[in-house]
């Protein structure tokens, strides 16, 4: 598992490597959605969770859609309002496993619930602010770049009482500069919340209305508008397109495929 050395609560994302599922799915996938062996899953979650040190009973997990809906976990939350996915006779009897329907982020500051979100080549984003404990997980894929989601994770912890200067930033390994290309209507969305300027930094021409995107250096953009301070963003550098042996691709295999996901908890 990668992991953020700026992040100091208990976290990390998946790769491919470590699990028990077989096949395309091989071997660390995580996500219960799909086909896959759902018992393999909830063993390859079960395994994520040990190797970070997670000891929270309650994972809350996101259906994403690649929306801006980011949820907040907090004492008041109605676990009655999400899915609960039957987890009896596997590795994760004994936990409770939500899921908010159509989220795309996750906050919490909860010691007793671990957030869980899923990839591949989006874009993790992962948040901590060690002052007032708030942790927080987002799926940000071009839609959820474009769309400022993480810079809405970043209010949501200003109006729970946090200052920028305190905030932890983590941008995960996805579909990186070399390899992740778009057309015109990607760029055109971007166009909507980005000036050209910040665009030059992560859009580059490859002709015939091609373009090279990079999804890091845009949340990244994103978080130092905020007020983010760069030596508190930490980004992996790694591509999940052309590195095949660590990472799950759906740029580079399509379905079936397995998927990777980013945890948190405080603790």
């Amino acid at each position: 598992m990668n992991h953020f050395n700026n992040i100091k609560v208990v976290h990390g994302i998946t790769t491919r490597l470590g699990g028990v599922s077989e096949g395309v799915f091989g071997a660390m996938n995580t996500s219960f959605f799909g086909v896959d062996d759902k018992m393999a899953v909830f063993e390859n979650i079960k395994l994520a969770l040990n190797t970070i040190g997670s000891d929270a009973k309650t994972i809350v997990a996101t259906q994403q859609v690649h929306s801006n809906k980011i949820l907040v976990i907090d004492a008041q939350t109605p676990f009655s309002e999400l899915r609960k996915i039957d987890v009896s006779g596997s590795a994760l009897e004994g936990y409770d496993l939500f899921v908010s329907p159509e989220t795309d982020g996750l906050i919490t500051n909860r010691r007793d619930v671990v957030l869980m979100t899923f990839y591949a080549d989006c874009v993790p984003l992962m948040l901590h602010d060690p002052e007032t404990g708030y942790v927080g997980t987002v799926h940000s894929g071009w839609r959820g770049t474009a769309n400022l989601i993480g810079g809405d994770a970043i209010a949501i912890l200003k109006a729970k009482g946090s200052d920028v200067n305190h905030i932890k930033a983590g941008i995960g390994h996805c579909a990186g500069l070399c390899c992740y290309e778009v057309d015109q209507p990607v760029v055109d969305a971007f166009l909507q919340h980005f000036t050209t300027l910040e665009m030059a930094e992560f859009v580059r021409p490859k002709g015939a209305f091609k373009f090279m995107l990079d999804l890091k250096r845009a949340n990244a953009i994103v978080f130092k508008r905020c007020g983010i301070r760069e030596s508190n963003i930490e980004i992996n550098q790694d591509c999940t397109i052309c590195n095949a042996h660590m990472y799950h691709s759906h740029r580079r295999t399509g379905y079936p495929r397995g998927t990777m996901s980013a945890f948190i908890q405080i603790k």
